[in-house]
């Protein structure tokens, strides 16, 4: 379990550490799921909203969940933010002497692939 306190703890992090304990790696539950794996990772780090409620639910029996991990799940969903690096060109790697088709490449990188409208504002 995260050792975070409630109002510390986001969706996308929540996410990830579920995943982990059943599946190392994306690609075998991203194949599953029916997600692309780009569009998954970017879930994983907070760029890309929430998927579906459908490909929660799938997700939570594929990693077992308890049914109190699928609540708090469903719960950080609702209370979704993007993460603070998304539209951004935030980047380690990146200078004031990156090129600009890096600083392009970033910024596409950090841009979510579609909108926060399967849960509803808060």
């Amino acid at each position: 379990m995260i050792c975070m306190s409630k109002d510390k703890m986001k969706f996308h992090t929540y996410l990830k550490e579920l995943r982990t304990k059943r599946y190392k790696d994306t690609k075998k539950l991203c194949s599953m799921l029916g997600v692309n794996k780009d569009v998954w990772r970017k879930i994983e780090r907070g760029i890309n909203p929430p998927p579906q409620r459908t490909i929660l639910k799938k997700f939570c029996l594929l990693v077992h969940a308890l049914s109190y991990e699928q609540s708090q799940l469903f719960a950080l969903a609702r209370r979704w933010e993007p993460h603070e690096d998304t539209n951004t060109s935030n980047h380690t790697l990146i200078s004031k002497e990156s090129n600009s088709d890096w600083i392009e490449a970033i910024i596409e990188e950090n841009q979510p692939d579609y909108e926060h409208k399967y849960w509803g504002q808060k």
